[in-house]
C-alpha cells in the first residue's frame, strides 16, 4: 500500500497539541494508523511539545493543556498496536482501523447503513462532537459522487478502493483534506467499492438542483 496523500502538518499540529475536535481527530487518527510517515512526524511533534512542557513554568502552561496531553498520553498508549491491528471480520475486510470501528456496532449483520441513493450508504458514527460530524460511506465501484463543492472543511481517508478528482488519484490509506473553494466530483476506481471516512462541518454545496432539494432527506 503506497500512501501518497498525507495530512497536512497544521492539521496534525493541531492534534498532537489535542486542539482538535472528536470527528477531526479520528480522521487524523485512522489516517496515522495507515501512515509511517505521518507516525513519524507525530512522533516528533509529540518529542517537540514535551520538550516545551518541560521547559516551561507551571503558571505558563493552562490546565487545559495539560489535560489535552494526558488524554493524548492515554489515547496513544495502545496506538501502534491497536490502531494498526484490523478490527475482526468486515472490519478488517474493508481496512477499517480500530479507531473508526470502535464507533460501530461489533455485530457486522446489524450494521446500521442508510442509503443515500445511486448505490451509496452510510453509517453516521456516533460521536460527542457537535461541530462535525464522521461518516463511514460505501460507494459503488465505477460511481460518480455528484458534483459540488463546500460550506466548510472536508476530510476524506480512504480504507478500500479508491477515487480519482480533480485534485489527484486517491487509495487505501490516503486523506484528503478539502476547504470550500474546491469544486470537485469524485469518481469511484472501477472494479472495488470505496470505502471511507468522511468529516465534515458544514453541508455539502451540490450543483445539480435535485440533489440540491434531497439533500435535506439524506443528511449530507
Amino acid at each position: 500500500m503506497k500512501i501518497t496523500h498525507h495530512v497536512s502538518d497544521e492539521l496534525l499540529l493541531d492534534y498532537s497539541s489535542g486542539a482538535l475536535s472528536e470527528a477531526w481527530s479520528i480522521a487524523v487518527a485512522a489516517h496515522l494508523s495507515k501512515c509511517s510517515h505521518c507516525r513519524a512526524t507525530y512522533s516528533e511533534l509529540e518529542e517537540v511539545g514535551g520538550a516545551l512542557l518541560t521547559g516551561s513554568s507551571a503558571g505558563d502552561v493552562s490546565d487545559d493543556i495539560f489535560e489535552n496531553v494526558l488524554e493524548r498520553l492515554d489515547d496513544d498508549k495502545g496506538f501502534s498496536a491497536k490502531e494498526v491491528k484490523k478490527n475482526a471480520e468486515w472490519a478488517g475486510s474493508f481496512g477499517i482501523p480500530t479507531v473508526v470501528a470502535d464507533y460501530l456496532p461489533t455485530n457486522s449483520t446489524n450494521l446500521p447503513w442508510k442509503s443515500l441513493g445511486l448505490g451509496v450508504n452510510q453509517i453516521v458514527l456516533d460521536t460527542k462532537d457537535k461541530s462535525a460530524t464522521a461518516r463511514l460511506l460505501k460507494i459503488p465501484a465505477g460511481k460518480k459522487v455528484p458534483h459540488h463543492s463546500h460550506h466548510g472543511r472536508e476530510l476524506t481517508v480512504v480504507f478500500s478502493g479508491g477515487f480519482t478528482d480533480v485534485t489527484g488519484d486517491y487509495g487505501p490509506g490516503d486523506i484528503q483534506e478539502l476547504g470550500g473553494d474546491v469544486e470537485h466530483q469524485p469518481w469511484v476506481r472501477e472494479g472495488e467499492d470505496c470505502v471511507c471516512l468522511a468529516v465534515t462541518d458544514a453541508p455539502l454545496k451540490f450543483s445539480n438542483v435535485a440533489v440540491r432539494l434531497a439533500q435535506p432527506l439524506i443528511g449530507i
